[in-house]
């Protein structure tokens, strides 16, 4: 409004502001962030259906008891789909375990490893062995469903040369 510039420095400005950012290089490409854990989402009834209450990333070794296992998430008549990929430590064969109190089925690497979709009492459900490649990440799935009373899930292995089962941490746990 009402600003004269002359024909000289017109011409300087457009040069000026053509160099702006040109010391810049393109920006990298974005990286998707590795998180530890399986992505946990959560549904206010057994059946795994509808809209999710809560969704996070988490290492599977719970005992809620009788409580909640999360804001907005039910105390009873609960699931839970865990999804993400587990690393192998070691090559060698590997045995899953759960101890869940109420349903379970657990996938690793599109295989069936556990299938206990009932009520039932802290119970220890043990997969057949399955052979990993160290450094290799497979896809693993689990889901549980608590209908009523105490609370547990846990997912443990047995790693190649070991002789007991151990909470599987999250660093061997990623969401993609």
């Amino acid at each position: 409004n009402n600003v004269t510039i002359g024909d000289a420095d017109l011409g300087n400005l457009v040069a000026y502001l053509k160099e702006i950012g040109s010391e810049e290089g393109a920006a990298p490409a974005p990286v998707p962030p590795t998180t530890n854990g399986l992505v946990g989402t959560y549904f206010n009834n057994i059946a795994m259906t509808g809209t999710p209450v809560l969704t996070r990333t988490e290492a599977v070794n719970f005992n809620w008891g009788t409580a909640s296992p999360g804001t907005g998430v039910n105390a009873d008549n609960f699931s839970v789909r865990w999804t993400g990929t587990v690393a192998a430590t070691t090559t060698g064969n590997y045995r899953f375990r759960t101890n869940s109190d109420d349903g379970v089925r657990l996938w690793v690497n599109g295989v069936q490893m556990v299938d206990n979709w009932t009520d039932h009492s802290p119970t220890l459900n043990t997969g057949a062995n399955i052979q990993l490649t160290a450094g290799q990440r497979y896809t693993i799935r689990l889901e549980y469903y608590e209908r009523g009373g105490g609370a547990v899930m846990q997912l443990r292995w047995l790693r190649p040369g070991t002789l007991s089962y151990v909470a599987i941490p999250a660093a061997s746990l990623f969401t993609n």
